[in-house]
């Protein structure tokens, strides 16, 4: 195999699937990318048999090939090299030879029959949705899901088609997160299907700052495909059922806060500053016309400042942990946020906008 790319191009490329190959692993290979040339382009592949990432760029096929090499190394060789054009040849016992400028690079690699082998898109049907739309829908939801070991059902964003609509879902049992989207949906693809909450990262991480061009969703059996531009992100799916968010819903509320959005991460970022566990929470007060935020401990001190709102409701006292509060508020764009609650001790809702719900359970308050 021989072929040239531009290095920038090369590096690039790489670095998109690099990501996933684990530092350490059972089997040497899943540490290497495979790679293959032909018709003036290169296709990379890396995988840790849960995900698999694929790009191709252009290139000037020599010879087509296929070989795998170390990716993380391949990539700091290629990041090392002078920028213009990079050679590289690979022998029939996959050693490759990376020429760059004046310099020369040996790297030894496997063979790619010993790659796992891709599953491809067959028996599988497909969505349309825009890649800024898909980015924000994970984004907003994402940062809910619960983290740790156990509870596999909620370790992870649902992904609902249903109703036209493209619903993203996530929780931990204390707040729940929920943006969607409107699509066209193939008739018979209604389904529920939840992404492991690592795929999630590592797709917002593709995603990046992708442009408004359609990503298409293919689905099937245990797995989901994103592709958009030149990548392809494979996933494999939550097997345990997501359980019913719709009973966790309150559908109705007694009061509602209208709050300027950066007003109030401002004054949480200010309290928490006193925040260390939840033993000493953010407290909220709502009264006339504005919101008291504080925290603070007879041992610590206390921080405290005032927020300007729309509220003409009875007086509220509750608390939450400050990171609950400023992960949605991050989250969303939109210049003000509507709370609704019905006490303090009950669960509250943040809205805005666009459709987007966060439903989060308050703290004791003492």
């Amino acid at each position: 195999m021989k072929f040239t790319i531009i290095r920038g191009k090369f590096l690039d490329a790489l670095k998109t699937v690099q990501n996933i190959v684990p530092g350490k692993a059972s089997m040497q290979i899943l540490q290497n990318v495979h790679i293959e040339a032909a018709d003036g382009k290169l296709v990379l592949m890396t995988t840790d048999l849960s995900m698999t990432v694929k790009n191709s760029v252009e290139c000037d096929v020599e010879e087509p090939g296929k070989t795998t090499l170390p990716v993380k190394l391949l990539a700091l060789t290629i990041a090392k090299a002078a920028e213009g054009p990079v050679k590289v040849e690979v022998s029939s016992d996959n050693l490759a030879v990376v020429s760059a400028g004046s310099a020369v690079f040996k790297i030894a690699g496997l063979p790619e029959a010993d790659f796992p082998k891709y599953a491809g898109n067959g028996d599988s049907f497909s969505i349309s949705v825009p890649q800024t739309a898909l980015r924000e829908l994970l984004r907003k939801t994402h940062y809910a899901a619960w983290q740790e070991e156990g509870r596999n059902g909620i370790r992870g964003v649902l992904m609902s088609l249903k109703d036209g609509k493209l619903t993203m879902v996530a929780t931990d049992g204390r707040r729940l997160a929920l943006a969607e989207t409107e699509v066209d949906i193939p008739a018979g693809a209604e389904t529920d299907i939840t992404l492991p909450i690592r795929s999630i990262s590592e797709l917002l991480r593709i995603l990046g700052s992708s442009d408004s061009k359609d990503a298409v969703v293919y689905l099937r059996e245990n797995y989901a495909c994103f592709a958009f531009g030149n990548v392809e992100f494979t996933t494999k799916l939550v097997a345990d059922p997501y359980p019913d968010y719709r009973q966790v819903i309150p559908h109705d509320f007694a009061q509602s806060a209208v709050i300027d959005r950066q007003l109030f991460i401002e004054a949480i970022e200010r309290a928490s500053v006193m925040f260390i566990d939840s033993k000493n929470p953010t407290h909220l007060v709502f009264a006339d016309n504005q919101l008291i935020v504080s925290s603070g401990t007879s041992e610590l001190g206390e921080a405290r400042d005032i927020v300007p709102i729309k509220y003409a409701g009875e007086r509220i006292e509750t608390s939450f942990d400050p990171v609950f509060l400023l992960e949605p508020l991050k989250a969303i764009d939109d210049n003000e946020i509507t709370m609704e609650m019905n006490n303090g001790v009950m669960p509250f809702a943040m809205k805005c906008s666009i459709p987007f719900l966060y439903v989060i359970m308050p703290l004791r308050y003492s």
